[in-house]
């Protein structure tokens, strides 16, 4: 039992739901190692058993920058998925 055939509108709206799901879940993890790195941040400057230095305040900042690389990853495969399990083709 197949589903009736998609429209062109119907289409670009699978398309754009895909491309907001993927910037989602982009900003998603990239919030995520920001916040991570406020927290080891906030840990080690409490703690003092490691000691960073100039990069303590950065810290937040780096997370966020080596987040971003997996966000893009992590946003292309669920692009991916949304489109290959929404579109018919």
């Amino acid at each position: 039992m197949g589903t009736s055939p998609q429209n062109a509108l119907q289409k670009i709206g699978i398309i754009i739901y895909g491309l907001a799901a993927g910037v989602g879940a982009a900003l998603g993890t990239s919030a995520a190692f920001l916040v991570l790195g406020i927290a080891i941040s906030l840990i080690v400057q409490s703690t003092g058993w490691i000691h960073l230095g100039e990069y303590q305040p950065w810290l937040p900042i780096i997370g966020l920058e080596y987040g971003f690389f997996l966000a893009l990853v992590i946003g292309a495969f669920v692009s991916w998925k949304v489109w290959r399990t929404r579109l018919d083709c």
